[in-house]
């Protein structure tokens, strides 16, 4: 079960998803992509997170080639209970995308996820975030480390 930690507690995270990139013109484009994020908890329900990734239509091209990047910065804001925990993001993303396939760059960004906790400090992650009004959208499964144990 978490136990709360004295001060602000810093997590990261790692995931794999399937995003969805809407192409104008040419409906959406399956992408696999790797993610992550590193933040903070500011109490045991508001939190800051900086949130990263990139998605490419070939496996092998993800981080040398991809098709999409992103950068977002998102307040936190959580619930706990047990050995669970459920959380809302919103806050402004920026996108990199190939000029071949979307002009869009920037916008509002929101997301929902769900941390199974096997020990204080790790869970198993799962959420979805949408950025730029939907023009980009990952659903992650992937794992969180929070250092000195989740508040």
């Amino acid at each position: 079960m978490p136990v709360a930690a004295k001060d602000s507690s810093i997590y990261y995270s790692l995931g794999f998803s399937d995003g969805g990139l809407q192409v104008p013109g040419n409906g959406s484009r399956s992408l696999g992509t790797i993610a992550g994020s590193v933040g903070t908890q500011l109490s045991s329900r508001i939190g800051i997170e900086l949130a990263f990734g990139a998605g490419s239509d070939q496996p092998s091209s993800i981080l040398s080639e991809s098709l999409v990047q992103y950068q977002a910065g998102l307040l936190r804001l959580s619930h706990m209970w047990s050995n669970k925990e459920v959380y809302f993001l919103l806050g402004h993303a920026r996108l990199d995308v190939d000029s071949r396939l979307n002009p869009v760059n920037a916008g509002n960004a929101f997301g929902v996820g769900i941390n199974l906790f096997g020990t204080k400090n790790v869970a198993i992650n799962a959420h979805v975030l949408n950025l730029a009004g939907g023009e980009f959208t990952s659903a992650v499964i992937g794992f969180q480390y929070f250092v000195g144990g989740v508040r």
